[in-house]
Order: structure tokens, then sequence, then C-alpha cells
């Protein structure tokens, strides 16, 4: 152990470090980049133990959106939900894109006490402010008979899909996937695509659209 530092509350998605990174006002630094699961991004020096404060601290939350919580997951594990303890906001890793400095992250909400949101944020690596058009709120339909559609239709559920596995960027789209919170059902495995400059939704795909219990897991790793 080198040195530790505080942060909020529990890491479940994996540091990361950006090179040689332009802080204003501070010079070029190596950062550590750390997402915690009461959704707040740190970024803290990569290499000076006498810089203990982060550079920047962004956090998700606001009035009347908090983290959600396991015990939110009343269905999961016949409402016994304990792969989490507390708070579940950010728990995939996110992805850099070096070329443009941006860090991708998807954070979970609950808002005004009951509605469950995801998003997708592009946030400078410099600053920890959202790029332009970030974040997106992600939603996505996909056509079949499986578990939970309307009408031959299945849309995204930001209440039961978990996104464990970490984001990887590939020719300028970032893909993110999910998995489930303890197979509570109607759940599939996921795959979508957003373009890295834009953020617009680029490809949709399901794993089970005719099925169920599909969920991608990765062992929290980045999709190959």
């Amino acid at each position: 152990l080198v040195w530790s530092r505080p942060v909020d509350d529990w890491v479940y998605a994996q540091p990361l470090v950006a090179t040689n990174v332009s802080v204003p006002g501070h010079g070029v630094h190596n950062l550590v980049l750390v997402a915690t699961v009461n959704d707040t991004v740190y970024a803290f020096d990569a290499d000076d133990s006498l810089v203990s404060s982060p550079y920047w601290q962004t956090s998700f939350l606001g009035p009347n959106v908090v983290a959600p919580l396991n015990t939110d997951m009343t269905g999961a594990c016949g409402g016994n939900y304990q792969d989490f303890h507390g708070h579940m906001g950010i728990v995939g890793t996110p992805v850099i894109d070096p070329s443009s400095g941006t860090l991708f992250v998807v954070a979970k909400t609950k808002e005004n006490g009951s509605t469950f949101v995801q998003r997708l944020h592009a946030l400078d690596v410099a600053t920890g402010l959202e790029r332009p058009g970030s974040p997106v709120v992600i939603a996505a339909t996909y056509s079949g008979t499986g578990d939970g559609n309307v009408g031959g239709l299945i849309s995204f559920d930001p209440m039961k899909e978990n996104q464990r596995p970490g984001l990887v960027l590939v020719n300028g789209i970032v893909y993110v996937t999910w998995a489930s919170h303890c197979d509570w059902g109607p759940y599939h495995g996921w795959v979508i695509g957003y373009n890295a400059s834009t953020l617009a939704q680029a490809t949709v795909w399901m794993t089970t659209p005719n099925g169920g219990l599909g969920g991608i897991w990765q062992s929290g790793g980045a999709p190959a």
C-alpha cells in the first residue's frame, strides 16, 4: 500500500488511470479515476502522495435524486437481496477515450421516490464536467415474444437491469451491457451502443427476445 484516499461509498467499478491530463490550474498529471456506488466520480493524483484532495469530484445526485439501494429491489432473492449492501449507483467499470479525454460511465438513480433511471454520462477527464449532449437517458425497445413483452415489443427496464459489466469503446461506439438482480424477472441481456462523439444511440441487441433470463455478466469485465 502506497497511500489511501477516502471516498463516499463502496467501489465496485475498477479504478482507471488517465495519463498526461492537463488539469486546469494544476498542470499535467496522471489521474486515478474512481467511481462509487453513491453515484460519485473522483479524480485523484496518481503519483503525488502529498496531493490528497481530488482534482475534481462529480456527483450525479441532486434534489429528489438518490442512489438506489439493494432494499429497493424488493422482488430480488425473495426480498432478501444481498449482492449489494446499501447503494448501487455506479457498478460497471467506466471506459476512457484517450483521444478526446472523455470518461464514459453509467449511473443508476432513484428519482422522486419511485422512478429508476439509468444514464450514460460523458465527462471531461480534466474537469469532471459533462460533455455537450451528456448525459443521455438509457432507453430501448426490441421486438420479441419474450418475458415482459407488450404487443411483441420488449422495453428496457432501468430498475431491473443491472449494469454490472465494464463499458467498452470500439470503433467510436461505447457499448454498455446488462445482467440482472438475483434473476428477478422479467429481464434480458441487453447490448446498447452509443456514438462516442454525439451520444446518439447507434445499436441495440438483446440476448433473449423470445425467452428470458439472458443476462450478460462478464464477471464485471468489459465484453470481449
